[in-house]
């Protein structure tokens, strides 16, 4: 989001969070701006947005003066559109699978089990991940 907030000039503040270490859970801080904690997170006077395709629209709707996005009702909006939430929609679901499934392989369990979580990882990533990716 930052580089919309430089591209539109608007001035703006940084909050981190740090998710716990372990659970990767938000922190109460960050839940209390936004009850799932989810990040990036954007409070624009009393409006709080998540999500960043709806960030992104949002911002540019608001600030953009006719920038930064095609004409609304053209085949360019539609395709603008399309790009800006398949990031979302359809591009993030595997790489967080690829996420969690190397975690996986890798993680710290009994000798005896490893073999099995490994292999489990290993067939969800080659069937389903990364032909998804490769995609």
């Amino acid at each position: 989001m930052l580089w919309l907030l430089e591209e539109l000039g608007l001035d703006y503040r940084i909050e981190r969070y740090k998710r716990d270490p372990k659970t990767q859970f938000a922190p109460e801080a960050l839940r209390k701006v936004h009850a799932l904690g989810k990040s990036p997170v954007v409070t624009d006077g009393d409006a709080t947005i998540a999500e960043s395709g709806a960030i992104v629209e949002c911002l540019v709707e608001r600030y953009g003066a006719g920038r930064l996005a095609p004409a609304a009702g053209t085949p360019e909006r539609r395709r603008w559109t399309y790009w800006l939430h398949f990031a979302e929609g359809s591009a993030m679901p595997p790489l967080l699978m690829k996420l969690v499934f190397d975690r996986v392989g890798n993680a710290p369990v009994p000798f005896f089990v490893k073999p099995v979580t490994r292999k489990i990882a290993a067939k969800a990533m080659s069937e389903f991940v990364q032909p998804n990716l490769t995609r």
